[in-house]
């Protein structure tokens, strides 16, 4: 064979190796970034697209009823027999889920009623979750109410004003037993807020926040008295566990004190679903004047 077949035949070095795997592993490194954020781009995108099918719900249900669904019946008068039913169910004909709705037994409390209420409060429901966030069902009941059966926790809660749960501050869009029709929203429903983010806390952990099957002042009621994805404390009366800094809380000594933030999982900000049902990014930088602003009906602010 000759000198020259001999050359051509040549393998790589082993420095050649290094430096092809060297240029690999750098292009990876340059690459993935890059994909990461399209996956978030994405995903973000899916979460808008949530709020807005919240939004178009929300209105489906004021054109036939009148007004927004209350925000809350919560086993205090006019309630008949002390019942409590949650916001989330009276969205379910308007999201594809009119089979649980009609399945849910509307006069009793919602933990209650054996397997056909456990059937409804499992029932699976995307439009209620971001893809960015984890998973969405706690693990058991029966630690909270001695029901057995997990129920949905998810990422989208209802605007309930600038203060706590008993003290909204000027009036918002949702209350106990309450919701506004399009002319109480004299500020305008573009300028208000009707739905903002918010996390789950760990599958594992027993506290109420961002439960939307059920009634608790720290469930799924949001409140602007701080900025979207504050460092602050969430203020809970009952189960809290202090996720800091990613779900920070602490325990209050009075339900009617709880006050739970807006926070998300995407980069800088939160989405938001006005009462006129577009959605918006809100930057973490907002001026917390302006962000309580928004959370008022009624208060004739400035909020541009």
């Amino acid at each position: 064979m000759s000198k020259n077949s001999m050359d051509h035949q040549r393998g790589f070095t082993l420095v050649e190796l290094l430096v092809v795997i060297a240029i690999v592993g750098l292009l990876v490194s340059l690459l993935l970034p890059a994909v990461q954020t399209a996956r978030e781009a994405a995903r973000r995108s899916s979460c808008r697209s949530n709020l807005k099918q919240l939004g178009v719900a929300i209105h489906n249900y004021h054109d036939t009823h009148g007004l927004f669904p209350p925000g809350v019946i919560q086993g205090i008068s006019p309630s008949p027999a002390g019942k409590r039913t949650p916001f989330c169910i009276h969205l379910f004909p308007y999201i594809g889920l009119t089979a649980a709705y009609d399945r849910y037994d509307h006069d009793i409390n919602w933990h209650l009623g054996g397997t056909s209420q456990r059937i409804v409060r499992t029932t699976p429901v995307p439009t209620w979750q971001c893809p960015s966030d984890r998973e969405a069902v706690i693990p058991n009941d029966s630690a909270f109410w001695g029901e057995p059966g997990a129920s949905i926790k998810a990422n989208y809660g209802l605007n309930w004003g600038r203060n706590t749960f008993s003290d909204q501050g000027e009036a918002s869009p949702f209350n106990r037993h309450y919701g506004a029709t399009m002319g109480d929203i004299t500020d305008g429903a573009s300028k208000t807020l009707a739905m903002m983010e918010m996390l789950k806390p760990a599958t594992s952990a027993k506290e109420y926040r961002a439960w939307i099957w059920n009634d608790e002042p720290n469930a799924y009621m949001l409140m602007t008295r701080v900025g979207p994805n504050s460092s602050v404390p969430d203020r809970n009366k009952n189960l809290c566990v202090n996720e800091s800094p990613r779900l920070p809380c602490t325990v209050v000594g009075n339900a009617g004190d709880s006050s739970v933030a807006s926070r998300s999982m995407h980069s800088g900000g939160v989405q938001v679903l006005f009462c006129d049902g577009a959605v918006r990014f809100i930057s973490d930088d907002i001026d917390l004047s302006t962000w309580r602003n928004l959370s008022s009906m009624r208060g004739g602010e400035i909020t541009e």
